[in-house]
């Protein structure tokens, strides 16, 4: 490693930087951290690793995000540049967001490389053993609510569905939500909607019970109920919320700080018509409508707390996933 360079290890208060740097890190690793490196990355602890990964407002030498367990290896390089903040101080700050923190001196990995894999192993075999296998903060607790929007075509339903199937340990769920429809085959009130007749849906309108509704056509409701939601936070879910940008706006107001807005946008207007196009599903006339809306709807992007840009859908899945883990597990 270069004499005058300097891992950036602290906070920058811009997230595109941190991951900006963080890449830069990865280009320099100590002697210690490369011999670590070879056993993590191939996953030999049965875990996946990530190395100079930004998380928080941070940026940690090894991390696990499933078991919220960092590894960090402490080097001559803070010699090099003043840290804008103490390493104790950062670490308090971490381990009330949730993590457990693992710290070894270069010499330890260096001289006993199987002492400390085998403290690592056994530090993770702790974690998966505890009743909640090392989940969220919010995951033991209270959770929030994650709202998604994006024009038709962005990607924004395959990010979801992937975030919850691939991804249990951020505890996430759609809310049940309530329909004026009368129940399709074997649908079952309370499992699939609650259904309430076209009646009993206005009142409760009239009564303010609902986070966002919509009335699709006359009589034909649908909509979310506050108590459903105030039920499933309270039982440490995640609650998503797949809505248009003013049903988006409008839960974002009214749940401030304890919802977490996301706006999915297709790298461009010419390459949403493409995806559209290549659906096949639709007339010309169709997209085209489709695509007025979108534009429409990206005015509101700058309104919402990030922006993912889908032009490669594995990175805007990874993107995606890193935004919604470090919400989720803010103290």
């Amino acid at each position: 490693m270069k004499n005058n360079f300097a891992y950036i290890t602290s906070t920058t208060g811009n997230y595109t930087l941190l991951k900006h740097l963080a890449k830069e890190n990865r280009k320099h690793m100590t002697e210690a951290e490369s011999v670590l490196w070879n056993v993590l990355r191939e996953k030999q602890l049965g875990v996946k690793f990530r190395r100079q990964h930004p998380i928080c407002d941070f940026i940690v030498d090894f991390l696990c995000l499933p078991l919220n367990l960092i590894i960090e290896v402490d080097g001559g390089y803070h010699k090099n540049k003043e840290q804008q903040i103490l390493d104790i101080e950062r670490e308090d700050i971490l381990k009330r967001t949730g993590y457990t923190i693992l710290r070894y001196k270069n010499e330890e990995v260096i001289q006993d490389t199987q002492r400390v894999i085998n403290m690592i192993n056994s530090k993770i075999q702790e974690i998966q053993n505890k009743p909640d296998g090392g989940a969220p903060l919010l995951g033991r607790g209270r959770g929030r609510l994650l709202i998604f929007s994006a024009p038709s075509g962005s990607g924004k339903s395959t990010i979801i569905n992937w975030l919850m199937e691939e991804h249990p340990e951020l505890n996430m769920k759609f809310s049940i939500s309530c329909t004026s429809r009368p129940p399709r085959g074997k649908e079952q009130d309370g499992v699939e909607y609650f259904f309430l007749t076209p009646d009993e849906f206005r009142q409760k309108i009239n009564d303010d019970e609902f986070v966002e509704y919509e009335e699709v056509y006359t009589d034909r409701y649908y909509g979310t109920l506050k108590s459903q939601v105030e039920k499933q936070l309270e039982n440490g879910e995640n609650v998503v919320f797949d809505v248009d940008v003013h049903g988006a706006m409008n839960i974002k107001k009214a749940y401030g700080e304890q919802a977490l807005s996301l706006f999915i946008q297709p790298p461009s207007i010419e390459e949403l018509r493409k995806r559209l196009t290549g659906r096949g599903t639709e007339a010309q006339e169709e997209i085209e409508k489709r695509i007025g809306r979108a534009e429409y709807e990206l005015t509101f992007a700058n309104k919402f707390d990030t922006i993912i840009i889908n032009d490669d859908l594995n990175k805007a899945k990874e993107e995606t996933y890193e935004k919604v883990f470090v919400f989720t597990h803010m103290a």
